[in-house]
């Protein structure tokens, strides 16, 4: 054989190889059919989910995802066979205020009132903590205008 007709060969081989290849290919890319794209319009997440939809009517409405439970100061609340949670918010909705009171100070007075009151009654300590105004003694609350 001559060198002419080896390079023949060696191409003709080499075009084959090559034509097999991309024809395995293009076979192997037209056989994978595509997913389906699925669109859902539900709105599950994919991590356990606490979605609060509000408060009416006294009752803390939530929805669950992916078995999520909710849980209040020590009590986990359960959601019914649908995911739903209805609860008495009362005992999330409570406002504790904790106000400092100036040392030597016994009586406090609102801005927007007439009576003074001491710092420990239920009275005294209902006054909102903007509009407080502190005094030592009875006699300094007299002379500033409350009752």
């Amino acid at each position: 054989m001559q060198r002419t007709d080896l390079w023949f060969i060696g191409c003709i081989t080499l075009a084959i190889t090559f034509g097999y290849s991309v024809g395995r290919i293009v076979s192997v890319n037209l056989s994978i059919k595509e997913a389906p794209l699925i669109v859902s319009n539900k709105k599950i997440p994919t991590v356990p989910t606490v979605h609060i939809t509000g408060i009416r009517n006294g009752k803390l409405n939530a929805e669950t995802f992916g078995g999520a439970r909710l849980a209040i100061k020590d009590e986990i609340i359960l959601s019914n066979s649908s995911g739903s949670i209805s609860v008495d918010a009362s005992s999330i909705l409570t406002n504790i205020v904790s106000v400092q009171v100036p040392d030597g100070m016994h009586f406090v007075a609102s801005s927007r009132g007439k009576k003074y009151y001491s710092v420990t009654s239920a009275a005294g300590k209902n006054i909102v903590p903007k509009n407080r105004v502190y005094f030592a003694t009875e006699q300094e609350a007299k002379n500033a205008g409350y009752k």
